[in-house]
């Protein structure tokens, strides 16, 4: 476990954090387990994406700023953490086995508890 520029990754239950060349995550940043990162994505300073059982995919030029906590979950059956391209999740937010449209906002301290299902375009502040 080691942090380097394209964050810390630590391989859980066989899988491994995927990150696309051109997407930017921190030094700090931690990717555990089954987590893919798309093109043009950022994954900020402190934040934690943790596939545990399922998986977490981050879309195309989305943005999940400092401290953001995403958290998949395969406890109650598959709950993976689904986020479309060109979405904000802000700082201090927390995904929980959930997925998220294109275009959507997630405003800073925002949580979204498992099984929702936010469209395209929506806003939780």
């Amino acid at each position: 476990m080691t942090a380097e520029p394209r964050g810390i990754r630590i391989r859980h239950r066989g899988h491994g954090p995927q990150v696309h060349p051109t997407a930017y995550v921190a030094p700090t940043a931690t990717l555990v387990g089954d987590v893919r990162v798309g093109p043009r994505a950022r994954v900020m300073y402190g934040a934690v994406l943790d596939a545990e059982g399922a998986r977490i995919e981050i879309g195309e030029a989305t943005v999940i700023c400092e401290n953001a906590v995403l958290r998949g979950s395969a406890v109650a059956g598959d709950q993976p953490v689904l986020v479309g391209d060109h979405v904000f999740v802000g700082p201090h937010a927390t995904l929980l086995g959930c997925r998220v449209g294109r275009c959507a906002y997630v405003a800073t301290a925002a949580t979204v508890l498992q099984e929702a299902r936010l469209g395209d375009g929506s806003v939780v502040a």
